[in-house]
């Protein structure tokens, strides 16, 4: 096959809806440049980002019809691209935006560097339809048919000559890598390979989730993480937000559905920024169905970021979301495992 939460006191719910509002865009801007947050508005939204340059820039924008709704993705080609290439999807968390996205992970320098085209998704109202399936999700979705959106992409893609159909990845977090943990569940067979981040799979996802072949997987979870615990439980301290299966039962999911025998590797990340407090244990399963395999990385002590891409989070950021690893960088990590892989 291959070469704000419930049942607490109104100054709770509100502190807590007020902490909330700030991080979620907060880790979503997270620039990979120095300037930092103050270089974009407190409440991001795709028209203001579609207004700034430095955000747009490499980037084109297209829409497709899906059902009634007209969809947005933004495209980025390297210089003097002509044959169908590699395509990478960077999925963007809750409460972001795709240009956003592009700027914090950097994709579009690799592409060039690595000759593959990256993709960015816009989700509805700034959020994806990961399978959660609680009522304010649904609400704030308007019950996207998201997995349709994601179909209609690849097609649009290999129509036009520059998608190798065999080729499609995913690379997503937090909210984004939930939706990429359902694509994987109900679209497994065009996914050369996945990289998820901060995220663990959705209770309902976990019960209804039946994958058709086994893909290639590649996670990172930090074991301090406020937002995605990793013993499972509510999403952001909120069941209005769903609620996830715990971090080592969703590696265990993921196992079984490739096929991956028992046999496990472990190693330990190089520790190249001791002064991030964190230590990242590596665990690899090689041997799995189809030629897939299964990598997890647990990086002990980090909460809720994209390691080696939240070296400018600020004060707050930190507080309230934890600390992050600048050991990798989850971009390049992302890339190298998943190139390795071809439906």
């Amino acid at each position: 096959m291959r070469s704000c939460a419930c049942h607490r006191t109104h100054f709770q719910l509100a502190f807590l809806c007020a902490g909330l509002t700030i991080l979620s865009w907060l880790f979503v801007i997270e620039p990979a440049e120095a300037q930092g947050a103050a270089a974009f508005p407190q409440a991001p939204s795709v028209t203001t980002d579609e207004a700034n340059p430095r955000l747009m820039q490499g980037l084109t924008r297209r829409t497709l019809r899906v059902g009634d709704v007209e969809r947005i993705y933004y495209i980025h080609k390297p210089p003097d691209m002509t044959t169908a290439a590699p395509v990478v999807f960077p999925l963007h968390g809750g409460e972001g935006t795709a240009p956003r996205r592009a700027v914090q992970t950097g994709f579009n320098d690799l592409a060039d560097r690595e000759g593959f085209i990256a993709v960015y998704p816009q989700g509805m109202n700034g959020g994806w339809n990961d399978g959660r399936n609680t009522e304010f999700l649904q609400a704030r979705q308007n019950e996207a048919d998201d997995v349709a959106f994601f179909n209609a992409m690849f097609d649009d893609l290999i129509a036009r000559g520059e998608a190798d159909p065999r080729r499609l990845y995913l690379s997503g977090g937090s909210n984004g890598g939930m939706m990429s943990f359902r694509l994987m569940c109900e679209s497994g067979d065009r996914i050369a390979a996945a990289t998820v981040m901060v995220a663990s799979l959705p209770e309902p996802m976990a019960a209804s989730c039946k994958p058709s072949g086994a893909v290639p997987l590649l996670m990172m979870n930090g074991t301090a993480d406020p937002l995605m615990p990793f013993e499972g439980g509510p999403v952001a301290l909120s069941r209005d937000r769903g609620e996830v299966i715990p971090v080592m039962e969703t590696v265990e999911f993921w196992q079984k559905a490739n096929g991956c025998d028992d046999s496990v590797d472990q190693s330990e990340a190089p520790d190249l920024d001791p002064a991030d407090g964190i230590r990242t244990d590596i665990f690899a399963w090689r041997s799995c169905q189809e030629g897939a395999e299964l990598v997890f990385f647990r990086m002990n002590g980090a909460g809720h970021g994209l390691p080696g891409r939240s070296r400018n989070k600020t004060a707050e950021s930190q507080r309230l979301g934890g600390k992050s690893s600048n050991d990798f960088d989850s971009t390049e990590e992302s890339w190298r495992f998943m190139k390795r892989f071809i439906r």
